[in-house]
Formats: C-alpha cells, sequence, structure tokens
C-alpha cells in the first residue's frame, strides 16, 4: 500500500505555522454567536492537535483504512478517500483533495471525520484542513436526551485568495 502519508502532511503544515511571524485568527461560533481573537502559535498548536489522530500513522492507517482514488474531471482534483467498516475506531473517514501538477501532486484540503459515543450521547467531529491557509473543527453533540448541539472553531493564518 502506498497512502498518502495524512499525518506527516499535518505536522509539516503546523511547523510551517510555528516557523513564521504569522497574525493567526480564531473564529469560535457557538449558538449562532462568532467570537474572534488573535491567538498565538502555543494556542494554535494545541487547536490543530485535533487533527493528530493517533490512528493517522501510517502501520495503523493501513491496516484498518482502504483507499478509493479518481480524478474529478470537472475541477480537476484528484481525490484520495480512505473509509473504514471498523465501527469500534473513532476515525471513520479521511479525504485528501490534491491539484495533479507534472507528476507532483499539491495537497489543496483535507477532511477528517470521526465518532464518539459513551453514556451521555454521540459526539461527531468534522474537520477541514486548507492547506497554507486555515482549519475547522465541527463537534457535533447528539445527547441520549435532550437537543443536538454544535460548536465549530476556524483558524486562519492566510486570509488571502
Amino acid at each position: 500500500k502506498n497512502y498518502f502519508p495524512v499525518l506527516n502532511f499535518l505536522k509539516s503544515e503546523i511547523a510551517y505555522v510555528d516557523s513564521f511571524p504569522l497574525k493567526i485568527m480564531e473564529y469560535r461560533i457557538l449558538n449562532g454567536k462568532t467570537d474572534s481573537n488573535i491567538i498565538n502559535t502555543k494556542t494554535f498548536d494545541r487547536l490543530a492537535s485535533a487533527f493528530l489522530i493517533d490512528g493517522l500513522d501510517s502501520s495503523r492507517f493501513e491496516k484498518r483504512f482502504d483507499e478509493t482514488s479518481f480524478l474529478d474531471q470537472s475541477n480537476n482534483l484528484l481525490t484520495f478517500t480512505y473509509s473504514t467498516k471498523d465501527t469500534s475506531y473513532g476515525l471513520r473517514r479521511v479525504d485528501v483533495l490534491a491539484v495533479p501538477d507534472r507528476g507532483v501532486d499539491k495537497v489543496k484540503s483535507i477532511y477528517l471525520e470521526s465518532s464518539s459515543h459513551d453514556t451521555e450521547g454521540l459526539k461527531l467531529t468534522k474537520m477541514y484542513w486548507r492547506s497554507g491557509r486555515s482549519f475547522s473543527i465541527i463537534h457535533i453533540y447528539q445527547p441520549a436526551h435532550g437537543d443536538t448541539g454544535t460548536s465549530q472553531t476556524n483558524v486562519v493564518w492566510d486570509s488571502s485568495d
């Protein structure tokens, strides 16, 4: 198997942000209200660590996940989808989108989806990393009793397009 090294890629992105004096913005959305702050690299590292899931290391990832890939001709992006049938495992899906460029694929984004269940209910986590620019983490809480809750954190270090 020759899977994309998701964990190593994310670590290199975090190291890049840590190595430059960038303005890093955090936006938290809870109950329809947005709060924003300028954050330092220590806070950035703490938030970004949510992406460094143990199961992304090569040996475990390749054992538990199956890869499918295709070139989407409508947007000229390579899509690598990693999924597992192991429902006891928190990480459920990883999508890597890459732009093919002269034999080297440039990663555009990574999407991760995980879930956990306990006596309180179900927690879904959806994470999106936009290479060189930003990341988002959405938590959806589905308690055994009561209303579903959602929180979102967006972190941006390059807002140019």
